[in-house]
């Protein structure tokens, strides 16, 4: 017996320091490991930190050699050219408002008369941000506001205010010389990451540059217009500097036509002045910046702004008096929406969808009633839900002009119409159904039509050799597959999403 515990103790002492063997061989690979990590990281770092330096330096060299091939060309003269009156959005009469179609009528199946198919349209990021080196951090932080965001950018009030001597093209050359040295690179890359942290697009970068350099140097001031020249070149952007009864004025394109904005057509394009004006003539610089690229008025994602929600509203379906939802709309988001250039792109609207606050409410009060439906019963109650959860006004009745509404505005202003239903309706065919759908452009009016995975039955458009069966959120009462009557021989316009 005692020969036998003898064994067991050496075998377990055996065990334990075979055990201790293989611990410390562990730990010493473990070491080994993290040792090799960081040195692979390190390298990375250092090939990263390389490649932003050389980067960096390479794109200081040709901004020196283009600003001072710039300023020199402001110097020349300036063209004169004439200013075209702004583009109204075209006043399109609305239809008719018909009675609700007999409950028990069964749709007719008929393929409607369709021309033009808008391609899908690709929704590009913001131009891309060059490499500016980051600012020290010693540098002084200016505070400014935009939509009620609080912003800041590392910009030295007292070394970064200019005056100038002239509103001329010398007074513009030797400001540019001023504005091309260093000490503005710290603004310029704030302006930048706040652009691409608060999902700005390309017109929120414009109203960012304009109320930074306004708090920097006076509201309206030439100084400030031309510092945001300056600040759009660097950043990638296609701009032209004009000047009128002695201020100077910004000219920049679109990738879509613009309503309400006078312009100048330059080399094809139209360069819309971003100030109030009805006509008559400008003093144009038309030298161009290297690397130009043209503002893109299609929103890839809604602005991350600080929230100002407004109180709930409560919207309910007739039909489906189960779809109800207690939304509320947040007012920084729809003051920038007020403010978005009106265009003839309808995708614009229907494309950029809902902002998460509107979702996080609406979302889920819609889907625990859909849920369970087939795609056509489902698509039939959120038809009815947009039908009639909003009172109807046309945007001559609303607003005194043309406009179509973001989604969010349509939870905002006390109604809508047939564009603003659409839009709305196509959204959420998409997000809540997963469903395909394209906006139905008739003259004079807007509907939606869908692409459902069943045999459906109604009137329908074919694309690509799918079928897509009309929605009008519009006819009131109307079912999926019914088309106005006055619409029904009527070539229409179709718009992909």
């Amino acid at each position: 017996m005692k020969q036998f515990f003898t064994f067991i103790l050496a075998f377990l002492f055996a065990s334990n320091a075979f055990a201790q063997v293989n611990r410390d061989a562990f730990d010493q690979q473990r070491q080994k490991m993290r040792e090799q990590y960081e040195q692979k990281k390190n390298q990375m770092q250092r090939q990263y930190d390389d490649a932003r330096k050389k980067a960096e330096a390479e794109y200081a060299a040709f901004r020196k050699k283009a600003n001072e091939e710039y300023a020199e060309a402001v110097k020349k003269a300036w063209q004169q050219m004439g200013v075209q009156p702004a583009v109204p959005k075209p006043k399109e009469p609305e239809p008719p408002r018909p009675p609700a179609p007999v409950p028990d009528k069964e749709p007719t199946t008929d393929p409607l008369p369709q021309g033009e198919v808008e391609p899908l349209p690709e929704v590009k990021p913001p131009v891309p941000a060059p490499p500016i080196p980051e600012p020290e951090p010693e540098v002084p932080v200016m505070r400014f506001s935009l939509y009620g965001t609080g912003c800041s950018v590392h910009a030295d009030a007292g070394q970064l205010r200019f005056k100038l001597a002239s509103v001329d093209e010398n007074g513009a050359a030797a400001a540019w010389q001023t504005l091309s040295q260093e000490k503005y690179d710290g603004l310029l890359h704030d302006c930048l990451a706040l652009r691409d942290r608060l999902h700005l697009g390309d017109w929120g970068y414009l109203c960012l540059l304009q109320s930074a350099t306004e708090q920097l140097l006076g509201s309206g001031s030439n100084e400030a217009v031309l510092l945001q020249m300056y600040l759009l070149t660097q950043s990638g952007y296609r701009v032209r500097l004009a000047k009128a009864d002695g201020r100077f004025v910004l000219l920049v394109p679109f990738s879509h036509t613009v309503y309400n904005y006078s312009y100048v057509p330059i080399d094809g394009l139209k360069h819309y002045l971003l100030r109030p004006g009805k006509g008559g003539s400008v003093q144009v610089c038309k030298v161009a910046f290297p690397r130009e690229q043209v503002a893109n008025i299609l929103l890839a994602e809604l602005p991350a702004l600080e929230h100002n929600m407004q109180p709930g509203r409560t919207f309910s379906a007739k039909r489906f008096g189960t779809m109800r939802a207690e939304v509320s709309v947040d007012k920084s988001l729809v003051d920038f929406m007020n403010d978005y250039p009106l265009s003839g792109a309808w995708e614009c609207y229907a494309r950029t969808g809902l902002s998460e606050n509107v979702k996080s409410t609406l979302y889920p009060a819609l889907r625990s009633q859909i849920e369970g439906k087939s795609k056509k019963k489902a698509a039939l109650m959120l038809l009815d839900f947009v039908q009639s959860a909003f009172a109807y006004a046309t945007d001559q009745e609303q607003f005194g002009y043309e406009r179509p509404l973001f989604g969010d505005e349509s939870f905002h202003y006390p109604k809508n119409d047939c564009e603003d239903r659409s839009i709305l309706y196509s959204i959420l065919v998409r997000d809540l159904l997963g469903l395909d759908a394209v906006l139905v452009n008739w003259p004079g009016h807007l509907a939606t039509a869908v692409a459902f995975p069943e045999e459906v039955e109604g009137d329908y458009f074919t694309i690509d050799g799918r079928r897509y069966t009309v929605c009008d959120p519009t006819y009131i009462g109307a079912s999926i597959g019914e088309t106005m009557p006055q619409f029904k021989k009527v070539e229409a316009k179709l718009i992909k999403l």
